[in-house]
């Protein structure tokens, strides 16, 4: 028999009777909707590779613009989420959403992938490409800002309940990183091989047009096949101060909020600077960026199943501390980064990505484990992303505003080393995501979900 045959044959019987068969086995609409959940995920993770982290700071660079402005641009988009109180005003008029949010994804991506690519073939000055991608990230998180909220409240359907809920973000993570690591290194091994000729800038260009080709196919999935539920009326007519003040009512579901708030702060203090640091100050090469993805891979291969162990053990709440405290001491050591020590950075990043399998699980129920249920959803969703996006904001701003003050006084020498505004913005974090997690530690006897199986 052939050997090959046999080894497929035994993959799909292992598949087929794996725990995860469970979620997507049965013909339903419950199922059909998870099943294009995962097909977006795998398709979304190979386009975000293009137009975001290594390959987003490289063509920023290549536009002309430096570390301050690169911060700048980083934080722009999250200005547009003053609009999102207004969105449920708006999706609560209409009872079929299917058109709006397709249109909402596909001029999303117009603007922040196509229109800032093309954009540079007509504006010279690196002053005034920035302005230009200023106001097209503007304009397409704008438009999110008011009705992408209304994705999640009809999805939502799709995602199940309790430790079946974290066997489906498991999956998604396991696809997330795979693809993603993969993608990414096929396409730095190519922008590698050709850095510093002008068939680098190019290859850079065409990936981001490839990406919004692929949006535009994941977006005409996941709104045109999945069944479109009911949404619920509301009982009264939405407001922005019932928007602003229900979800602060619900004591358990707002500390939640809270604990993303401070996350999304203090891990966007850099979010976007720190790449360009190290590929442009130190001279890292691009394969080497993708270290922490390519240990996440693999992690989530062998190691998604004990995460999940420990989650169901210790409950999520305690492995949301651990994760958080593990990331934040992982910081110390990472800012020793310099082009006489790419070895640290190296061996740092091996341990962030195993760190990073459990932090990406354990955050990706952080919505749903006090989301009251019997509410307006709409407002729920609404709240969170606009509390979650202005953590990133100020996050942004706050870390290139001390990066910018910081940078005026050059290189400093320090243990030999040489030493910039960027690591010591590092051991900021350092210190911020420590003080974060004996915070989530000492207020979760508070904040436990009613429902034990939830926590």
């Amino acid at each position: 028999m052939n050997p090959i045959k046999t080894f497929g044959r035994r993959i799909g019987i292992r598949l087929h009777n794996s725990e995860y068969a469970r979620l997507f086995s049965e013909k339903n609409d419950y199922t059909q909707g998870r099943k294009y959940l995962i097909y977006n995920t795998l398709l979304a993770n190979i386009a975000n590779i293009f137009i975001t982290g290594t390959f987003y700071t490289i063509f920023l660079t290549v536009s002309g613009i430096d570390i301050v402005r690169v911060g700048i641009i980083n934080f722009i988009p999250y200005i547009a989420w003053i609009l999102s109180p207004f969105s449920p005003m708006i999706l609560g008029k209409l009872r079929k959403r299917r058109g709006v949010l397709l249109f909402n994804h596909i001029f999303y991506y117009l603007c922040v992938v196509f229109a800032t690519t093309l954009m540079p073939v007509f504006v010279a000055d690196p002053l005034e490409r920035t302005v230009w991608f200023g106001i097209f990230l503007l304009l397409g998180h704008s438009s999110n800002a008011l009705l992408g909220s209304g994705t999640m409240a009809w999805h939502i359907h799709f995602i199940p309940e309790g430790r079946d809920r974290n066997l489906f973000f498991s999956l998604q993570t396991l696809i997330s990183s795979v693809v993603g690591t993969i993608s990414a290194l096929g396409a730095s091994a190519a922008a590698e091989a050709l850095k510093g000729s002008p068939a680098q800038d190019t290859i850079i260009i065409v990936l981001r047009y490839a990406a919004f080709a692929i949006f535009v196919i994941s977006g005409l999935m996941v709104y045109l096949i999945p069944k479109e539920f009911p949404y619920p009326k509301p009982k009264q007519k939405i407001t922005i101060k019932e928007l602003l003040t229900r979800p602060i009512h619900s004591y358990k579901f707002i500390r939640m909020v809270v604990i993303g708030m401070l996350w999304n702060f203090i891990c966007n203090m850099n979010a976007s600077t720190w790449v360009y640091y190290i590929l442009n100050t130190v001279g890292m090469p691009y394969a080497y960026t993708y270290i922490v993805s390519i240990i996440c891979a693999l992690g989530n291969l062998f190691l998604l199943h004990w995460w999940r162990g420990l989650i169901n053990r210790h409950t999520w709440f305690r492995m949301l501390f651990v994760t958080i405290l593990c990331t934040g001491l992982l910081e110390f050591p990472v800012s020793f980064t310099t082009s006489h020590t790419i070895w640290v950075y190296v061996i740092v990043s091996m341990v962030q990505g195993f760190v990073a399998v459990g932090t990406n699980l354990v955050f990706a129920n952080m919505f749903y484990i006090n989301l009251p249920r019997e509410e307006n959803t709409d407002i729920f969703i609404t709240f969170w992303n606009l509390a979650m996006n202005i953590g990133v904001l100020l996050g942004s701003m706050f870390g290139t505003f001390l990066l910018a003050q910081m940078e005026a006084f050059g290189e400093v020498t320090l243990f030999d080393l040489p030493f910039y505004g960027s690591q010591f913005l590092v051991w900021l974090k350092c210190i911020l995501l420590v003080a974060l997690a004996f915070f989530v530690l000492k207020i979760t006897p508070k904040i436990r979900p009613d429902n034990p199986q939830d926590a």
